[in-house]
């Protein structure tokens, strides 16, 4: 059970992250709307296919987690070893 609520808060706080990410793309975008060109459509429309594909790997994500908690709690467990010692260097 341990496991799943382990799971449940990494998919909560990867939900956190697209959700600031893709409130600064809206930020983006609005002050690219300002700008009139070429250059500030491309750019919006880059913007529009970040965002897109942040949700589709977030929907991903989340699938695979879901169907395998256990092997993802260890993954991120050993991900997260491998940051501290990296980091306590």
């Amino acid at each position: 059970m341990a496991d799943n609520t382990a799971t449940a808060a990494e998919i909560a706080e990867l939900q956190a992250e697209v959700d600031r990410l893709t409130k600064a793309l809206e930020e983006a975008k609005a002050l690219l709307g300002e700008q009139p060109g070429e250059q500030a459509h491309t750019a919006r429309e880059t913007a529009e296919e970040i965002g897109e594909r942040v949700q589709e790997g977030l929907a991903d994500l989340q699938k695979q987690i879901g169907e395998n908690p256990v092997p993802s709690a260890l993954i991120a467990f050993g991900i997260g070893f491998l940051l501290g010692r990296v980091f306590t260097r």
